[in-house]
């Protein structure tokens, strides 16, 4: 399930995720609303993600860390980092939407939570005009 975006917007957001893959190795990229819903998807083609799939668990994620960090006084919550043995998902707040990657290099994750944030805000800018 997407939502529409204007055309215009959406191709501008589509060039935005894949300028991210240039500065991080992260192998899917979605832009998701915070009930879930997924607005743009990028993937290399060794992906095997599930954009539908990504943008369910961003919800879940967005919940958890949410009251992880209000349970744990932490303020606003800026993103959400999952780390598994084969992998790991970012989750940036993007103004009022979210970015989240994925990617099977854990030696790449420093550098792609780095360039989430940064492409969070511009994602978070492109979709507030």
């Amino acid at each position: 399930m997407s939502t529409p975006l204007d055309p215009k917007k959406e191709k501008e957001l589509i060039e935005l995720l894949m300028g991210l893959t240039d500065y991080a190795d992260l192998d899917a990229i979605a832009v998701v609303s915070k009930q879930g819903v997924k607005l743009a998807y990028f993937a290399t083609e060794d992906s095997d993600a599930d954009p539908d799939l990504m943008a369910a668990v961003s919800a879940a994620l967005l919940m958890t860390g949410e009251m992880a960090a209000k349970k744990l006084d932490l303020d606003e919550l800026y993103e959400v980092v999952v780390r598994g043995k084969a992998g790991f998902v970012v989750l940036s707040q993007a103004g009022d939407f979210l970015l989240m990657g994925s990617a099977k290099d854990l030696t790449s994750m420093g550098l792609a939570v780095t360039q989430m944030r940064r492409y969070a805000r511009e994602v978070g800018n492109l979709l507030s005009r």
